[in-house]
């Protein structure tokens, strides 16, 4: 028979874990469309280099959203 305190906590720790992983991503996500945003405007002016230089780093930031949202319960 299981036990219902301990069912109970690991649903809390499996929620809290949720909460702070969805954190994480929404902060990544949110330094990732600025960038973006950026890139944007850069390309609007013509500055391609620039652009490019704002790219960087850009797939690294979606890998990582993934990653975290992967790890979800």
């Amino acid at each position: 028979m299981e036990n219902p305190q301990k069912n109970r906590q690991q649903s809390e720790l499996d929620n809290a874990l949720r909460a702070w992983i969805l954190v994480r991503a929404r902060a990544i996500n949110g330094q990732l469309l600025a960038r973006l945003a950026a890139v944007s405007d850069d390309l609007d002016a013509g500055h391609h280099l620039a652009a490019l230089g704002g790219l960087e780093g850009c797939e690294r930031d979606v890998n990582a959203i993934r990653s975290f949202l992967l790890l979800i319960p």
